[in-house]
């Protein structure tokens, strides 16, 4: 498996957005998508010095370190 580098070209501004949280009560949830929108979370705040950010640290660590 090759390795692909990720290195952003533009300035994405929007990227900072806030997190809005929309409640639809379902008898199953998508674990997947639950886990892959806190993931996301958790990696746009890595390195804020919040709980949030260090979680997110923690994974962009440990996904660096896999590679």
């Amino acid at each position: 498996m090759m390795v692909r580098s990720y290195k952003r070209t533009t300035d994405r501004s929007d990227a900072n957005r806030p997190v809005r949280v929309r409640y639809i009560k379902r008898s199953e949830i998508d674990a997947e998508k639950v886990a892959e929108v806190l993931i996301r979370i958790a990696l746009r705040a890595a390195g804020n010095g919040t709980t949030t950010g260090n979680a997110g640290s923690y994974v962009r660590d440990l996904l660096v370190s896999a590679r």
